[in-house]
């Protein structure tokens, strides 16, 4: 969930946002100048995060299903690698070609609908 005026985004189950006081939104609108990157303009967002941690899991998550991210930081998080109200956000970039499948997992892994399968679940024991 997404606050569509300061772009913070929220867990599952949370319906409005604390500091704007608008109702959060599942996606937020790509803008024409957000869905290129100087790294490859191929690659487009899925998903702002705020912090190292939830970058990693996300980009993990994504990676284990066969779908390779890129990471374009902006505001204090790309000079001093931390995040303030917002300023210090980053956003997980996909193959364009992959958009789709990525938005697709991540709304399930959102929901709790993605299981572990049952070979995966004694840990290699």
């Amino acid at each position: 969930m997404f606050c569509p005026q300061c772009k913070a985004e929220y867990r599952p189950g949370f319906v409005r946002c604390a500091d704007c006081d608008v109702e959060l939104v599942d996606y937020l609108p790509q803008d024409p100048a957000s869905t290129e990157t100087t790294e490859d303009s191929d690659y487009v967002p899925v998903r702002g995060v705020q912090g190292a941690l939830e970058e990693g899991q996300i980009c993990s998550f994504l990676e284990a299903n066969g779908i390779p991210t890129q990471v374009r930081s902006v505001g204090y998080r790309k000079v001093y690698s931390v995040s303030i109200g917002g300023s210090g956000s980053a956003q997980i970039l996909v193959p364009r070609d992959r958009a789709v499948v990525a938005l697709d997992l991540l709304a399930k892994a959102d929901r709790g609908e993605l299981e572990i399968a049952e070979e995966d679940n004694n840990c290699g024991l």
